[in-house]
């Protein structure tokens, strides 16, 4: 569903909220766990297009803003835009607030997956903000989202036209109010972390690819010891490839929350010492994967510089890469499981 707010649409016209205006605890997301990540598609469940920038400033004049409600896996949801100040910056905060809560449960509880973009014009992508974490609503939390995200003064980096979306998954809904489900699988019996050695490493400079099984799909790491073109050879690139997976040929999408590091063979290693950089820290990732989307990474993980600095991460001309896989969810389109009736 897309919404569309021009310079004409009365100012009363954005909060479209049924119900009264609750304002939320505000959620604290360490910036270590917010993953930020590109894509081409839209976002599936939710745009909001507002014609000018002006005119977006006008209505964040608002502590908060509530606009159209859309519906998504069989509930009704709004996004919430607040505006909020510290030491004198005003940041947005983006929100998804679950409506018509009259008509669930007394003791109703709903646990989701949420993704927010911004569409960056220049690049003509959306920049996709997640932190893979189940978002609990009730009675009690009927906003969930971050705080403080993202600085205004960025957003005049746009030209004109701003565009947000939304995506919402419900994890394990009844199947008769969703249009899709969640579920997670078993990692357990894994060989979880995955771990792989790269011999002479310094000789290396083309794909190194080591293949495995997790979550009932096959998945390929992808190391480049130079990097990928784009970094021009100052960085090390690693990425997940999706090589063959049952659930996404079925239609389905997958969502991995993983972490990505370079292994220290040194016990002595100071870990990063003083600096707030600290190269063996490991790499948070919350990826989307579907038949049109298989391939999600770094391509600046780490200097080059950093690695070769750093004691402990190449030993003997070796470096091992260590893939920790928390959790696979399986975002299933009910629509395409209807058994036609007899």
């Amino acid at each position: 569903m897309a919404t569309t707010i021009s310079n004409q649409t009365p100012k009363s016209n954005p909060a479209t909220a049924n119900e009264p205006a609750k304002v939320a605890a505000r959620e604290e997301t360490k910036d270590d766990e917010i993953a930020v990540t590109w894509r081409e598609e839209e976002p599936a469940h939710y745009i909001l297009q507002i014609q000018s920038l002006p005119f977006l400033l006008e209505i964040l004049s608002e502590p908060q803003v509530a606009f159209e409600a859309f519906e998504a896996c069989g509930y009704k949801w709004s996004l919430i835009l607040h505006r909020e100040i510290e030491n004198g910056h005003v940041y947005l905060s983006p929100y998804l607030r679950i409506m018509d809560i009259q008509h669930l449960d007394h003791n109703w509880k709903i646990d989701a997956l949420i993704n927010f973009f911004v569409y960056h014009q220049g690049m003509n992508r959306y920049i996709t903000i997640q932190d893979g974490k189940v978002k609990r609503f009730s009675a009690e939390k009927v906003e969930s989202g971050f705080s403080r995200l993202m600085l205004i003064d960025r957003l005049k980096l746009q030209e004109n036209t701003c565009k947000f979306g939304v995506e919402v998954f419900v994890v394990n809904p009844e199947k008769e109010k969703g249009e899709c489900c969640c579920s997670i699988l078993d990692l357990h019996l894994e060989e979880n972390p995955v771990t792989r050695l790269i011999h002479k490493f310094s000789n290396s400079s083309g794909l190194q690819s080591f293949e495995f099984r997790m979550g009932n799909s096959e998945w390929e790491l992808q190391l480049y010891p130079k990097g990928v073109p784009e970094v021009k050879r100052k960085y090390l690139s690693i990425y997940l490839n999706l090589k063959n997976s049952e659930e996404v040929e079925s239609g389905n999408k997958l969502h991995v929350q993983l972490k990505l590091r370079i292994k220290s063979n040194s016990p002595s290693n100071p870990g990063g010492g003083e600096s707030k950089y600290d190269p063996t820290k490991p790499r948070r990732g919350n990826a989307w994967f579907s038949s049109s989307q298989r391939c999600w990474g770094f391509p600046y993980f780490m200097k080059l510089a950093d690695l070769k600095q750093t004691p402990g991460l190449i030993d003997n001309d070796d470096l091992t890469v260590e893939a920790e896989f928390n959790s696979i969810y399986v975002i299933q389109d009910l629509s395409l499981n209807h058994t036609p009736p007899i």
